[in-house]
């Protein structure tokens, strides 16, 4: 739980080297905005290397290649693996989640596209930076974004912040804190749950 940034891309039925360099601009551009951690190479995984295998030890892309499983919330057993995975990881700042740019395909269809996230709520600690981290952070990421629907692959986001919306720096700050408080106050609630449960049972 915490303030996080949805994202959604479809490149369509492109051929695999246009998938590459979709991706080779995402990658500069992640460059320029000089986040804190970035993949110095865009990989690329095919058939196997795009699966999990059961009680496998994750390796350096488990995240994006679960972030990769298509899922239906109809079905909760339903997975499917993709055949063909481009992209890279990144850390935009100190205190976010992994951030994950890729395509891939599917064994039902010809198009490119990908699903993930970025959590940029913890950001905002005062260990990481504050107000000033989770800004950039928030920003560096949305400026991503950015590029993609530049490169016409973007087809939906959903900021929690309403930031991708309204583009206001200080209606961030301002629910990068009410989003800390919410988060306080659910850890209080869960606190209290131990004394309230032995309570009852005395």
């Amino acid at each position: 739980m915490g303030l996080t940034i949805h994202y959604k891309f479809n490149a369509g039925e492109r051929r695999e080297d246009e998938a590459r360099q979709l991706i080779k601009a995402l990658h500069q551009a992640a460059k320029d905005l000089a986040f804190e951690r970035l993949d110095e190479e865009i990989i690329e995984l095919t058939g196997a290397e795009c699966t999990i295998p059961e009680g496998s030890t994750p390796d350096r892309w488990f995240i994006l290649k679960l972030n990769a499983i298509k899922r239906d919330i109809h079905n909760f057993d339903y997975e499917e693996y993709p055949v063909h995975i481009i992209g890279f990881t990144a850390l935009p700042r100190p205190g976010t989640e992994e951030l994950d740019i890729f395509l891939c395909r599917y064994p039902d269809s010809p198009e490119w596209m990908a699903q993930s996230r970025c959590k940029t709520q913890y950001a905002s600690l005062p260990e990481y930076g504050g107000d000033a981290n989770f800004v950039l952070a928030h920003t560096m990421i949305i400026a991503l974004l950015d590029k993609a629907q530049e490169l016409g692959i973007l087809e939906e986001v959903v900021d929690e912040s309403g930031y991708w919306s309204d583009r206001n720096p200080h209606k961030l700050i301002a629910e990068g804190e009410k989003w800390n408080n919410l988060m306080v106050e659910i850890g209080n609630i869960l606190g209290r749950i131990p004394n309230a449960l032995r309570n009852f049972f005395n």
